[in-house]
């Protein structure tokens, strides 16, 4: 018999349910309970209320729809299973008849299959149409009937070819039976007279709001043999079947020209009528089909004593009531906030918790629950957020849930793209998979450093990229980058040994580390090599599997048996063609649609705080619901758009038919049933970049319009739009009228802060050190006078700051940035003065360094470079410096201080520094400094010279610029305290110094200084002048030292 149990709460079907059980047992001690629901957290619901209502509940079996009616199929001894017919094995089977097609026949298709990758586009075409025919099974199941008999049923044009491809699965091995066919054969095996003894006594129908008709004539036909219960949560007491949206009604008064006046809001509730389609076409189909024989009805008229309530009490008795003579003040039960981004949300979510927390000694974490259209968005950040509230996540994908599955999958992507070193490397540093190959954390800094140095940027090989239709050169490789470092390990050499560059950064112990990258990286390799050919399931299940373990450690848990059973069960999807072979980019789809599909609610009621996706028929009852990410295009839905499913022709539209946009509507509705206590409704409506206002889902608009319209509440009284910083100072204002709050100390102090305004903030560095006098070597002092601030921290205080470095990119170099531009000037320089050629040998090393580009390109750039160098060379020579020295020993005694050391770049003459560059100040005064020691130490006037491309200074006394005693006094001061001569800003000042016009030469320097410190040039300068670097004046000090040092040099310098 068919029983139907109706309320608008779930608790009460539950205790219809637990009634049932306990007035009317099984026979048998052994006898399972059967429960037909449509998602999982339902089950763990179910499971865990009766279980407290009897104690204990055991012996019991839950199905999803299909999956029950087939096994009532086997039950019945139909002796037909529909396996060929699911949705992936579907897909593969469509996919075999789509390769031997014939133009002819499928003319859109094959157009659209032709091509570029047309395996990659027939696989997924075959798997969209194979998720069409799934739902044809169950909501088509006649129009199926005529296709079988080759007749059509409506006027598209797609359906032509889709009837001869139906005709074709038909006629393939194991397809003569689809699920359609299988449940009406199993309808018409019920409805004849006589017993089945081999079904079970009893089934409980719970949670489904939308059910196909062949499903509900499935449960008709079952009832004349079993008992089924079917419980029904129906958010009105009254027959609301034939409620009719506003649209709805115009649209019928416009066809059939009258105009009755009946107004909606006085006849039904608008939220009935706008978001109760599927729960109306149900109520309308029961009506229709199902014959019960008993009907219990529980419902429970939640009261009126909050807005929530009163909303839940008129949507009970299917309409409004009269609108209220004065607004209904917002009490907290219905609760709307806008925020400028998900993490917002989120952070604003926490907050909110905590009060409800706060405010009710009653309330439990396990008594609320946080929903979301799809929570994987949020899933990332709430850890973070919630890290000190118990909490769990349903409803996560396979890849986002297992760590194995993700790597596994990044694995596999890599055989799409050109093996970039990053995105290997990102692999590699996967724990599963490091100490697959035997290395350690400690070891993946060490060898990022190798492959960068070795000169590795994309690549396996020249076989690969020549595979890929690439120019075959084996230049920054990871096989040359690897044949580099076995090399360098073996020998010391800097030049080529049989065509390899050393790199000679690898010695002792660490050889294990490179084993390991060698044993990883020809892992990859060989799985390239054996991923270009085409296997069939069953050889690509083994292959994978193999893969799989040569990958990953195997720890025992649960990530890595799923993974395995995975890639087991890919072997058996193509049932009936295990011929067939697939290519690699085919298998790369399958994986990652199916890492997508495999969710999981084991983290859904575990006693914490549930965060879960809105999933269709999860009405749960809590105390506290909160949705978060009710945005406008996200929520809900929208409809398929595929223009062959035909279950979109308006002519072919059957009440309950499955609809994402009309489930979402309704499950919005159930969400404002469960809510015991709180409806808590959160969206992005703010701008995070200009702040303006997004308007949420429609959904939300709907029931904030019903809320203004039929109880006078305004939507800026419910509604609170929230600030984009957590540290605002609205949050903790005092007032009674304030709707926003927090319990964060550390972002109430933050807000404390920036109401009292700045303090005054003492500078990074105050006072001075002790001078430890000693002798002063050449080389001390030129590097000073290289960068004074830096020498002070390093030298003086031992503070090395280590800058910011992003890696290389991932592909060939094409042109060098700045600095090593600079670098490769600096160093073909060098080697031409030197006497050395800088010919095919240097291009070639540079090349293999990974400092040059490769291929036409990279020996075009080389022949012009090289032809500017020597044109320069030439300049260094017009100068007629003489022979280059050795180097020339100092031996000074300077105002009772020794200076001594080793002076370099002196020539006959005088001395000669060059740069391939602008002139800049270090450069000026390091000159100066190498002609006035050469001069003293000669005890002669010499002729000293600073080369650029376009300038060229000479000094030729050393009585006109600043003498060695005021350079040494400005040393030794420095080495005190941060000297406040800073190079480059004082040679702008010297430069406009001298220039005279309009330019202030204070402001000059000021904007040098200011540009330096925004593009990071002057880090140590930066950290000294902290906290006032952003906005530090120029004193007199640096004027004057700018005066005394940089323009005396300058003004000394004779320029050509």
């Amino acid at each position: 018999m068919l029983y139907l149990h109706v309320s608008n709460r779930t608790e009460n079907l539950l205790r219809h349910m637990a009634a049932v059980i306990r007035a009317d047992r099984q026979p048998e001690v052994f006898a399972t309970e059967l429960i037909l629901i449509q998602s999982q957290g339902m089950e763990r619901m179910i499971a865990q209320t009766l279980a407290d209502e009897f104690g204990c509940f055991c012996n019991y079996s839950f199905f999803l729809p299909i999956n029950f009616f087939q096994w009532v199929a086997e039950r019945l001894g139909l002796g037909v299973k529909s396996n060929g017919f699911d949705r992936q094995t579907l897909g593969f089977r469509i996919d075999h008849l789509l390769r031997e097609r014939d133009a002819r026949d499928y003319p859109p298709l094959d157009r659209y299959i032709d091509g570029r990758q047309k395996d990659l586009k027939r696989f997924q075409l075959a798997r969209r149409l194979a998720n069409i025919f799934d739902q044809y099974q169950v909501m088509r199941p006649s129009m199926l009937a005529r296709w079988a008999k080759g007749k059509r049923c409506t006027s598209n044009q797609s359906e032509a070819w889709q009837l001869f491809l139906w005709q074709r699965l038909l006629a393939q091995p194991g397809g003569s039976m689809h699920r359609g066919e299988l449940f009406q054969a199993m309808i018409e095996l019920l409805t004849e007279d006589g017993s089945q003894p081999r079904l079970p006594r009893r089934l409980a129908v719970f949670g489904l709001h939308t059910v196909p008709p062949l499903f509900l004539e499935c449960l008709s036909a079952l009832s004349r043999h079993m008992d089924v219960h079917f419980y029904l949560l129906s958010p009105c007491r009254k027959y609301w079947g034939d409620i009719q949206t506003k649209r709805q009604i115009v649209r019928a008064q416009l066809v059939s020209g009258k105009r009755d006046g009946v107004c909606l809001e006085e006849s039904s509730h608008p939220l009935l009528a706008s978001l109760g389609r599927q729960g109306r076409e149900l109520q309308r189909l029961m009506l229709e089909m199902a014959d019960f024989a008993l009907e219990f009805a529980s419902y429970e008229d939640p009261g009126r004593e909050t807005l929530l309530h009163r909303v839940q009490s008129d949507l009970l008795e299917g309409s409004v009531g009269e609108r209220p003579l004065s607004p209904c003040r917002p009490d907290g039960s219905l609760h709307v906030v806008s925020c400028h981004s998900r993490l917002r949300e989120l952070y604003v979510l926490r907050e909110n918790i905590l009060s409800f927390l706060y405010c009710d000694d009653n309330l439990e974490l396990r008594d609320i629950v946080v929903m979301a259209p799809d929570i994987q968005e949020y899933a990332p950040f709430i850890p973070a957020i919630f890290e000190n509230i118990q909490h769990s996540i349903a409803d996560r994908s396979t890849r986002r849930r297992n760590s194995l599955f993700s790597a596994f999958l990044s694995f596999l992507q890599l055989f799409s793209g050109r093996f970039g070193w990053s995105e290997v490397f990102d692999l590699l540093r996967q724990p599963s998979v490091f100490a697959r190959f035997g290395l350690v954390a400690a070891d993946l800094e060490t060898l990022e450093v190798w492959i960068k140095e070795a000169g590795i940027r994309w690549g396996l090989s020249a076989e690969q990229r020549r595979e890929i239709g690439i120019e075959p050169f084996s230049a920054a490789t990871w096989q040359e980058g690897l044949e580099r470092m076995f090399m360098g390990f073996a020998t010391a050499a800097d030049t080529f040994v049989d065509g390899v560059l050393p790199y000679d950064a690898i010695e002792g112990s660490e050889a294990g580390a490179l084993g390991g990258l060698f044993q990883f990286v020809s892992l990859l390799d060989e799985a390239r090599r054996r991923f270009c050919s085409a296997y069939t399931l069953g050889q690509w299940s083994e292959i994978l599997l193999e893969m799989m373990e040569r990958l990953f450690v195997d720890n025992g848990e649960r990530d890595y048996a799923e993974l395995r059973l995975l890639i087991s069960d890919f072997a058996g999807k193509a049932e009936g063609f295990s011929d067939n072979c697939y290519c690699f980019e085919v298998v790369c789809e399958w994986f990652r649609d199916a890492a997508q599909e495999r969710r999981t609610s084991s983290g859904f009621l575990r006693g914490q705080l549930t965060f879960c996706s809105m999933l269709p028929m999860r009405s749960i009852p809590f105390k506290i619901l909160c949705l978060l990410g009710l945005n406008d295009g996200v929520y809900p839905r929208p409809d398929s758009t595929e223009h062959f499913d035909l279950l979109n022709e308006p002519d072919l539209y059957q009440p309950g038919d499955r609809s994402p946009r009309a489930d979402d509507r309704y499950q919005f509705l159930e969400a404002i049933l469960a809510a015991r206590q709180k409806l808590y409704i959160s969206y992005v409506g703010q701008s995070a970049e200009t702040n303006e206002k997004i308007q949420p889902s429609v959904v939300v608009c709907e029931l904030l319009d019903m809320l203004e319209n039929h109880y006078l509440v305004k939507t800026d009284d419910i509604v609170v739009h929230h600030p984009i910083h957590t540290f605002s100072g609205r949050y903790f204002e005092t007032s009674e009228n304030n709707p926003l709050q927090s319990y964060d100390a550390e972002a109430c102090e933050v807000a404390r802060q920036l109401r009292a305004g700045p303090e005054p903030l003492a500078p990074w560095w105050q006072g001075r050190l002790e001078y430890r006098g000693g002798d002063v070597q050449v080389e001390q002092l030129l590097q000073f006078f290289n960068n004074p601030q830096r020498y002070f921290l390093v030298n003086c205080l031992g503070v090395r700051l280590r800058q910011p470095q992003s890696g290389p990119e991932d592909g060939e170099m094409f042109d060098c940035d700045a600095l090593a531009s600079y670098q490769i000037n600096q160093e073909m320089i060098d080697h031409i003065l030197s006497g050395r050629e800088v010919g095919d040998s240097w291009l070639k090393k540079a090349q293999a360094e990974g400092r040059w580009p490769v291929g036409a390109s990279g020996r075009v750039a080389f022949l012009r470079k090289k032809q500017e160098i020597r044109a320069f060379v030439e300049i260094l020579h017009k100068q007629e410096m003489g022979e280059m020295a050795d180097g020339l020993e100092v031996e000074l005694q300077v105002d009772g201080q020794r200076l001594c050391g080793q002076l370099a770049n002196i020539y006959e003459k005088g001395a000669m520094l060059f740069r391939y560059g602008k002139i800049r100040g270090r450069d000026l005064v390091c000159c100066w400094l190498h002609h006035l020691i050469a001069s003293l130490v000669r005890k002669e006037t010499l002729c000293s010279c600073l080369v650029t491309p376009k300038t060229i200074l000479r000094f030729t006394g050393k009585d006109t610029g600043p003498d060695l005693q005021t350079l040494l006094q400005i040393f030794t001061a420095g080495q005190m305290a941060p000297s406040p001569l800073y190079l480059e800003p004082a040679y702008a000042y010297a430069n406009a110094a001298l220039k005279g016009g309009r330019k202030d030469p204070l402001g000059a320097a000021g904007k040098a200084l200011s540009e330096g410190l925004d593009k990071g040039y002057y880090p140590e300068t930066e950290l000294i002048l902290r906290p006032l670097s952003s906005d530090f004046q120029l004193d007199k000090a640096f004027e004057k030292m700018a005066e005394e040092v940089v323009q005396r040099i300058l003004e000394a310098a004779d320029a050509s």
